[in-house]
C-alpha cells in the first residue's frame, strides 16, 4: 500500500505541503479518537470526554518518528483508550480486562460482527499512520503542524481545567493516585470533559486496583466484611433447622446481574410486584432491604458467597482462604452446594474457583446446552434465564436426603443490552416517561423484571422441601449514558428474601 497524494491533483508543491500539514493535525487531534468513538456503543463505554489529548502528543513524535513505529506507538493509546473505557464503565481492573480477552468468544453474533467492524477500523486508523509521508513535512510545514497540536491540547485542557475548577472548587489532576475509596466508586474519579488521557488514567486505575488488590488480600477478620442478603438467608436457614425435628430447608440465593436500587419508586415496586402475589404471600414472608455494592459482579458475588470486601481476590483466593464462606460452612451441615451460571465456565476463572470455595456441582453454558435449555441474546450469548429458573425448579421437585444450596448468577441482563430484548411478554415500559423515553432502560427493566418473574414461578411449585429464596442484585446497571447511570444509587443494590411459612418456622420480624 503507497500513499499518494496525485488523486488530489494539487496545483503547486505548496498547495501539496499545505493539505500534508493540514491533514496530519487532523488526524491525530481528531480522526485518531475514531476507533473510541466507534467502541463506545459497541461496547457500551461511558464517556469520559471527546478528544484523547495523548493522540495529539503522539502526532508531535510522529513528525520525527517512522510511521510503522508511529502506528505502533498509536495501538498501544488506541488499546489503552478502550480498555480504560472497560474499566470505568464496568468498575473491572485493567489487569482483568485483559486476562478475559477470550470472553470475545461469548459474544452474540451481531456484536461479535461489530466487534470485527471495530477491528476494521482500527487497521484503517493504523495504515494511515504507517504510510503517511511525514518526511514530505518538512521546514515552516512541520513547526506549523506541532504548534497546531500543541495549540489543540493546550486549548482542550484550559477549557476543562476552568470548568472542573468552577463545579468542584478544586483543581482537576490527571495525575493523582487516588486512595483505595475512590476504587470503590468510580465515578468519584476525576475525568474531563472535552479531552481525556487514556494511558495516564489506566495507569493510574491499574495503580489502584492493585492497592486494593493489596488490601484486600491482606485484611482479616471484620477488617473485611460486608453485610450480605445471602447470610440473612443463612441465618434464617440456621434458625428452621433449630426447630426440633423441622427437615433443613434448601437456600436458594440468586445473584442478579445489573439489579440496581433505581431512585424510582414506581419501578421498585413493579420490579418486585411478583413477589407480592397473594399465592406466593400465602406461603411466604417477604422481606426486602439493600445491601453495600462496591465494584463488579465478581466483588457482587464475594459479598454475597463470603461476607467479604475481598473483590477481585476471590478468584486467586487459597482454599484456607474461603474456607469461612458460605458454601464451605454449609456443606458442613449437610448441605449438596450447586452453582449455575449461563455463561461460559472460564469466564473470570469461575471454574476453578468455584471448587475452591466448595460447590459440589457446578453447571454452566456448555452442560446447560447438552440438557436443552436454550439460549437468549444479550451482551454475551448465553442460557436463558427463565430456563435456568425452571431447571431449578426441576431440581428441587426431587426428594434428596440432603438440603440444596443452590448459587444461581443470572446473565441476560448483563449490559449493553439487547433492544429490544426479544422476550415473550416483555414488562410495560409505559409505567414512568423515562422508561418509555430511553429504550436501552426498558430494555433493562424488562430484562430483570422477567428475572423476578420466573423466580416467583419458581418459588409456587411443589418443591420437596422447604426453601428459603434471596434475591440480589450484583451491582448497578453500568450505563454508559450519565443520566441513565444517574437513576440509580451508586452505594447500594436491593434484595429480597422469601421465607416459607410453615408451621414451627422461623418467623421473619417485620421490614
Amino acid at each position: 500500500m503507497q500513499f499518494t497524494w496525485d488523486f488530489l491533483r494539487f496545483s503547486s508543491e505548496k498547495q501539496a505541503n499545505r493539505a500534508r500539514w493540514l491533514f496530519f493535525v487532523a488526524f491525530y487531534a481528531v480522526f485518531a479518537n475514531v476507533p473510541f468513538w466507534a467502541a463506545s456503543p459497541v461496547l457500551g463505554l461511558e464517556h469520559t470526554g471527546l478528544f484523547g489529548l495523548e493522540y495529539a502528543g503522539l502526532g508531535l513524535l510522529a513528525l520525527f518518528l517512522p510511521g510503522i513505529l508511529s502506528a505502533a506507538l498509536l495501538l498501544l493509546v488506541i488499546a489503552a483508550d478502550v480498555i480504560l473505557g472497560l474499566s470505568q464503565t464496568y468498575w473491572l481492573p485493567p489487569r482483568e480486562c485483559l486476562s478475559n480477552f477470550g470472553v470475545l468468544n461469548g459474544l452474540s453474533i451481531t456484536r461479535f460482527l461489530s466487534v470485527v467492524m471495530l477491528a476494521v477500523v482500527i487497521l484503517l486508523v493504523l495504515g494511515c499512520a504507517t504510510v503517511f509521508p511525514i518526511a514530505k513535512i518538512r521546514g515552516v510545514y512541520r513547526l506549523r503542524a506541532a504548534a497546531c497540536l500543541f495549540a489543540f491540547v493546550a486549548i482542550l485542557a484550559s477549557i476543562d481545567f476552568v470548568a472542573f475548577a468552577r463545579e468542584t472548587g478544586q483543581a482537576p489532576n490527571p495525575f493523582r493516585i487516588a486512595t483505595a475509596n475512590d476504587a470503590n466508586n468510580v465515578e468519584a474519579l476525576n475525568s474531563l470533559r472535552l479531552s481525556r488521557l487514556p494511558v495516564v488514567q489506566l495507569v493510574r486505575h491499574e495503580i489502584i486496583y492493585a492497592r486494593l488488590h493489596s488490601i484486600e488480600s491482606t485484611a482479616q477478620g471484620t477488617a473485611s466484611s460486608i453485610p450480605s442478603a445471602a447470610s440473612l438467608a443463612a441465618h434464617y436457614a440456621v434458625l428452621a433447622s433449630n426447630k426440633g425435628n423441622q427437615e433443613k430447608p434448601n437456600l436458594v440465593v440468586i445473584l442478579v446481574e445489573s439489579w440496581g436500587l433505581s431512585t424510582d419508586s414506581a419501578i421498585r415496586s413493579a420490579e418486585v410486584q411478583p413477589y407480592f402475589q397473594p399465592g406466593l404471600l400465602d406461603r411466604y414472608q417477604v422481606l426486602q432491604g439493600t445491601v453495600p455494592f462496591y465494584g463488579p459482579t465478581v466483588s457482587g458475588e464475594a459479598r454475597e458467597l463470603c461476607a467479604s470486601k475481598m473483590g477481585f481476590h476471590l478468584i486467586n483466593a487459597s482454599t484456607q482462604e474461603l474456607q469461612g464462606c458460605l458454601p464451605d460452612r454449609l456443606a458442613t451441615q449437610g448441605y449438596h452446594n450447586i452453582a449455575l451460571h449461563g455463561m461460559d465456565q472460564h469466564m473470570f476463572s469461575r471454574s476453578t474457583w468455584y471448587n475452591r470455595i466448595g460447590f459440589q456441582e457446578k453447571l454452566f453454558r456448555d452442560e446447560f446446552r447438552r440438557q436443552g435449555l436454550a439460549d437468549c441474546p444479550g451482551a454475551f450469548s448465553g442460557t436463558c434465564d427463565a430456563s435456568i429458573a425452571e431447571w431449578i425448579g426441576s431440581r428441587l421437585e426431587t426428594k434428596d436426603s440432603n438440603p440444596d444450596f443452590v448459587y444461581w448468577v443470572t446473565l441476560n441482563s448483563h449490559l449493553p443490552v439487547p433492544v429490544p430484548p426479544q422476550l415473550q411478554a416483555g414488562a410495560s415500559c409505559s409505567l414512568t416517561s423515562l422508561l418509555s423515553r430511553e429504550p436501552a432502560l426498558c430494555s433493562w427493566y424488562q430484562l430483570t423484571s422477567n428475572v423476578h418473574l420466573s423466580v416467583s414461578k419458581l418459588a409456587m411449585k411443589k418443591l420437596a422441601r422447604p426453601t428459603i429464596f434471596v434475591i440480589v442484585g450484583d451491582h448497578a446497571p453500568p450505563f454508559a449514558n450519565s443520566v441513565l447511570r444517574g437513576q440509580f444509587s451508586g452505594a447500594v443494590v436491593p434484595y429480597v428474601l422469601l421465607v416459607p411459612r410453615q408451621k414451627n418456622h422461623a418467623s421473619v420480624p417485620p421490614s
